[in-house]
């Protein structure tokens, strides 16, 4: 992969996980004061529908072939399960447990997760072998964790 591109998605991937806290704390927000953490958490996955259906609307992507949607993976259909969770648990977690509290152990387990996923080539995904160097950095962000969010 070129450099720039590279730094494109790496800026890109920032951005997004810049934007997790910001979502926590705007559900936990908008759950306590409409005083209904389920309906706050309808609302953001609503957004999130109507934002990509925008998007689709304005880009005009070609629709893929009927064979395309047959050939998935039955498990790839509930990739959206997990959003609606981390929507429910953000709107729900966040007022009692702080935003902080709720990213930092989203953090550790999306990159604990991440990594098995890699090792193991889990979900389709390709295979990149986990290595002590890595391993070392887990630990010690698992520990950073726990004396930073958990008192």
């Amino acid at each position: 992969m070129a450099v720039n591109s590279m730094a494109f998605y790496a800026a890109w991937a920032a951005v997004a996980g810049a934007l997790i806290p910001v979502m926590a704390a705007l559900q936990g927000t908008l759950g306590r004061t409409i005083q209904s953490p389920l309906h706050a958490s309808l609302i953001a996955v609503g957004m999130a529908f109507l934002t990509v259906g925008l998007l689709v609307a304005a880009f005009r992507p070609a629709i893929p072939a009927a064979n395309l949607f047959a050939s998935v993976p039955p498990l790839a259909w509930v990739g959206g399960l997990a959003m609606a969770f981390y929507a429910l648990s953000a709107t729900f977690v966040t007022p009692n447990f702080g935003v902080g509290n709720f990213v930092m152990c989203v953090v550790v387990a999306q990159l604990v997760m991440s990594t098995l996923i890699d090792q193991f080539g889990l979900f389709g995904a390709p295979v990149f072998p986990v290595d002590l160097k890595r391993a070392a950095g887990l630990a010690l962000l698992g520990g950073g964790a726990a004396l930073v969010a958990l008192k």
